[in-house]
């Protein structure tokens, strides 16, 4: 059981989801109750106080942590996946416990950014995210690896759907003083301590990740290179002894189907696997292009005519969207069994776009919670992306390949989030449901390149030929 606990990354992903739950509820509402201070009387006014902030912050929150991302993911590929996951956690734990710090001391709403900058520093969700992708993917067999990976998103999304539901009620009934929102800003702290120390006192590095070190791998891959050479030869030279018995010449030899050169060993992926993952590479991109585009306007949308929410509700809503995860899960475990990976992939995509459609439509509240019902698959895409990208590349580049996923991913929904929102503020009076019909088509396209990995796939030798 204790080895069990030990390689479940599941639970630190919980903990970490309902942290971040509280912390998004409360800095959403805190900074409501800021700009409707500093633009009383302005519904436009203070609409635009909130979007404008929400714009720099998320721009400081995708662009800082590009630059640590690959590096701790390298260093999780060559000493211990912890790097990756524990140094991201520290880095959560000491910048938004400056938001407890602004509520208690009244400090300006900009004081926020610092926290932007500082989970950046450390690497952010890019590189915990990209830690917890390899970690599981180590710790799993190819046969278990989308199921484990949708097991994972599954956790985050009802540890999320948890967290939502309760930050709103705890935001408006439990308070110190004056002071709103400090005991959920407090309970976020907690519970990325225990995130942070859960990983750091319990979680074990998968026994081959610790085995040995990079320069023994190419040692032993150089090593079982040779010997293949070495057996498949013995092999050709027997068969020429017996044809020579028996009076017979071969005029050609071929070794052995499977014999490679120790180079082509150690590169672990074919020139077929490299185009098929800047393929998924680029149905990733332009999916979550669609999906931080649409999904970061919703906020604002919530809290804007027509539907005008308050904390309660707009903890409802975030809930909603978390149910995703579990309807997600059990579409995945469901139509495994009759579906390729490739298949989950475009039922993904197409579940999410129709869901957008409808959202752009959205003028009542029954309404908005159908538009969540519709993307009940949207969650499907990126775990199966990254499971068929973990099958065309060798173990040892798992944090790597994932980390530079994981990089363009993180910079996509920085270009999405600032051309999104600035649309919204621009268009917010007359049309405000522009950034979902545009979310919508987005993800269409997001289905050609998966279509195309599909047909290779499945036609491996057909376009193996054309490569020669």
């Amino acid at each position: 059981m204790c080895g069990r606990l030990s390689s479940f990354v599941e639970i630190a992903v919980a903990l970490h989801q309902v942290a971040g739950a509280f912390f998004d509820t409360t800095l959403l509402m805190v900074t409501q109750e800021r700009c409707n201070a500093t633009a009383a009387g302005s519904q436009v006014k203070r609409q635009a106080c909130v979007s404008r902030f929400y714009l720099y912050n998320n721009l400081l929150l995708g662009i800082t942590p590009l630059v640590f991302t690959f590096t701790l993911a390298r260093l999780g590929d060559q000493k211990s996946r912890k790097i990756t996951i524990c140094v991201p956690l520290l880095g959560y734990l000491v910048s938004r416990s400056l938001l407890l710090w602004m509520i208690l001391f009244q400090l300006p709403l900009e004081a926020m950014f610092a926290t932007a900058l500082l989970n950046g520093f450390t690497g952010g969700f890019a590189s915990f995210w990209t830690g917890v992708m390899a970690f599981a993917s180590d710790t799993s067999s190819v046969e278990e690896r989308s199921a484990r990976l949708i097991r994972i998103e599954l956790t985050s999304g009802l540890a999320g759907m948890i967290g939502s539901v309760a930050s709103g009620h705890i935001f408006v009934h439990f308070t110190l003083s004056r002071y709103q929102g400090a005991v959920l800003a407090a309970s976020s702290c907690c519970l990325y301590a225990l995130s942070l120390l859960y990983c750091t006192l319990v979680l074990k590095v998968p026994p081959k990740q610790t085995a040995r070190t990079p320069l023994e791998s190419d040692r032993l891959l150089v090593q079982a290179g040779q010997d293949h050479v070495a057996e498949a030869a013995a092999g050709v030279e027997a068969e020429q002894q017996n044809s020579a018995e028996d009076g017979s010449q071969s005029e050609t030899v071929r070794l052995p189907e499977g014999t490679a050169s120790a180079q082509d060993e150690r590169s672990g992926c074919t020139p077929l696997s490299n185009i098929t993952v800047v393929l998924l590479f680029a149905g990733g991109v332009l999916y979550d292009l669609s999906v931080a585009g649409g999904v970061d306007v919703i906020p604002m949308f919530m809290l804007k005519a027509p539907l005008k929410w308050n904390a309660v509700w707009v903890g409802y809503g975030n809930a909603a969207g978390y149910t995703i995860f579990l309807t997600s899960f059990l579409g995945v475990k469901v139509l495994s069994r009759y579906l390729k990976d490739t298949s989950l992939i475009v039922i993904g995509m197409v579940s999410f776009s129709s869901g957008m459609l409808i959202m752009a439509y959205v003028k009542w509240t029954s309404l908005f919670f159908i538009a969540r019902a519709v993307m009940m698959f949207a969650l499907i895409p990126m775990p199966m992306i990254r499971s068929v990208i973990s099958k065309q590349i060798s173990d040892t580049s798992y944090g790597k390949v994932l980390g530079l996923l994981q990089i363009f991913l993180t910079l996509t929904g920085v270009i999405a989030s600032t051309i999104f929102l600035k649309i919204y503020m621009l268009t917010e009076d007359w049309y405000p449901s522009l950034c979902f019909s545009m979310s919508s088509v987005i993800s269409c396209l997001s289905i050609i390149p998966i279509i195309i990995v599909e047909r290779r796939l499945s036609e491996p030798s057909r376009y193996s030929r054309r490569l020669m």
